[in-house]
């Protein structure tokens, strides 16, 4: 993964400083919406070649948050307790992995390389060193206890049985979640072609349905690439 760097944002100056200060105090700011995504490539390609389509359709999920700044702004605190606003140039992924019987799972932090081959190769290898007695909630528990609580990253779990075409999801806040979450749902085949089920919840004040539009229309891209 590239270096990352973390810019606080000249709230005076913000071109979107209308549009946080609108919604920041909703006792609910954050929308979301549930689209399906069509697959057929990655799906396809992935049953042919014995390779993971998870791996695909997480690293084209993670490819375009990260091609898309309103998808990487997050609200923060600064060492006086003030709230800013933070720019991240890149963000990773948090994804439960199942690793045992009545759906127990394992958090783990996947760095984002824009290199599939490279990023498949580090998440299988994170993805193997999984311990099977620890906390489900590590990657998680991890940020939430660090000193500066950095938010460079979005949440991206799997339902592969669930063919939902909705879905509700926490707060991690009073005010709204502060990274992106994510869902994707179960494969199937409508007229001969193949799509997953994917949810996104962000905070409306970071980021509006033009920018989710250009993440549907980028995830579907790359998994066609794949």
């Amino acid at each position: 993964m590239e270096s990352n760097t973390r810019t606080i944002i000249n709230y005076s100056t913000w071109e979107r400083r209308s549009n946080f200060e609108f919604f920041k105090n909703f006792i609910n700011p954050s929308w979301s919406v549930t689209c399906d995504v069509e697959c057929t490539a990655a799906f396809e390609s992935s049953k042919k070649e014995g390779r993971s389509f998870f791996l695909k359709y997480l690293y084209a999920i993670l490819r375009a948050a990260n091609e898309i700044p309103e998808l990487r702004y997050r609200i923060e605190k600064n060492e006086n307790g003030e709230e800013i606003i933070v720019l991240y140039k890149n963000v990773s992924v948090i994804t439960p992995i199942n690793v045992g019987e009545n759906g127990r799972f394992h958090s783990v932090n996947i760095p984002y390389n824009k290199d599939f081959g490279k990023f498949c190769k580090k998440a299988s290898e994170i993805i193997e060193k999984i311990p099977t007695e620890t906390d489900p909630y590590a990657a998680e528990n991890q940020v939430n206890g660090s000193k500066h609580k950095f938010m460079d990253m979005i949440l991206v779990a799997a339902n592969p049985g669930l063919n939902f075409s909705s879905m509700t999801c926490t707060q991690s806040g009073p005010h709204g979640s502060e990274k992106p979450l994510i869902n994707v749902g179960k494969a199937t085949k409508k007229e001969g072609k193949i799509y997953i089920p994917v949810f996104i919840s962000v905070h409306h004040g970071l980021c509006d349905g033009y920018h989710v539009t250009k993440f549907y229309q980028k995830t579907e891209e790359y998994l066609k690439e794949l």
